[in-house]
């Protein structure tokens, strides 16, 4: 049965009906992903989105193809004024929540060196200045989130955003002057990791964007360690494979790339986001004990 979502597009997407099952994957406020299968035999992956989550087939186009960024093959995409549906390639059936070994976890830290490496090394000549321009998150940008989650009525009393009001500018400074930048998956997590034979493919970029911030590497360890019991070192090692970065100066940019990471997502949770994930409020505390953490090694 064709879901509510796409039934708009049916006059506007032939495929929808050529569709045979529909099984769904996810379904929030303003997403719905669904693997389905056509009458030829042949899956597709179908994403609806809504509001902010309609422009991911753009971030495709402007920002991940370009930089040659290993991602799934966009089959169709249709825009209408508050939404879009995007049909996808099937890149594959396993991620590494279901498949949480070590040695997918590892290649992960791998596959994310090499994508920033690749994107950093084609953003100047492969996209142009406006689109630059229009995916960049400067240091101010960051600063700004900041001053929101200090003026917000969950936050205003955080004593940790507090303290980093101290230090925090200074780091940012220091690494938007030192790092180039690359592209930030911003949600490169086990559920969005699929395992292939010739390695991981990260999948989701809806809210991709450019920042030379490591945020990316930073949630990765911390699920290669609730999920498989590896160390920090152990995925770092794995980075550092590909990547030539002196120890001592990533560990640096995994801190401050956390603090990144972690202020963009709560001023999202706290500025609408709670409303669009169910339970996502829970997250909140756990959060901020992150950027304490994070505080503390920095001081």
């Amino acid at each position: 049965m064709l879901p509510t979502r796409f039934s708009d597009y049916c006059s506007m997407i032939p495929l929808l009906n050529e569709v045979t099952e529909w099984s769904l994957l996810r379904k929030w406020a303003l997403s719905e992903v669904y693997r389905v299968k056509l009458a030829t035999g042949e899956t597709r992956i179908m994403k609806w989105g809504g509001s902010e989550m309609a422009g991911e087939a753009e971030i495709y186009r402007d920002l991940v193809h370009p930089l040659q960024i290993k991602a799934p093959r966009i089959v169709e995409f249709v825009r209408r004024k508050d939404s879009a549906v995007m049909i996808m390639e099937d890149a594959g059936d396993k991620n590494l929540e279901q498949q949480p070994q070590p040695a997918h976890f590892l290649e992960a830290s791998r596959e994310l060196a090499r994508l920033r490496m690749r994107a950093t090394a084609n953003l100047e000549w492969r996209l142009p200045k406006k689109v630059v321009d229009t995916y960049s998150v400067s240091m101010e940008s960051f600063l700004e989130l900041h001053d929101d989650l200090l003026k917000s009525n969950p936050l205003a009393e955080a004593n940790v955003l507090f303290k980093l009001k101290k230090v925090f500018p200074h780091h940012l400074d220091r690494l938007y002057r030192m790092v180039p930048s690359s592209i930030v998956h911003h949600d490169y997590h086990a559920k969005n990791l699929l395992i292939q034979d010739n390695g991981i493919m990260p999948i989701d970029w809806s809210i991709a964007y450019l920042s030379p911030h490591l945020g990316d590497l930073y949630c990765l360890i911390t699920e290669a360690y609730a999920w498989s019991n590896l160390s920090r070192e152990e995925m770092v090692a794995a980075f550092l494979e590909v990547t030539d970065v002196p120890l001592d100066h990533l560990i640096w940019q995994l801190r401050i790339g956390g603090l990144c990471w972690l202020i963009k997502t709560l001023r999202w949770l706290v500025y609408g986001g709670t409303a669009i994930i169910p339970g996502s409020e829970t997250w909140i505390p756990d959060l901020l004990k992150d950027a304490e953490n994070l505080y503390q090694e920095l001081v």
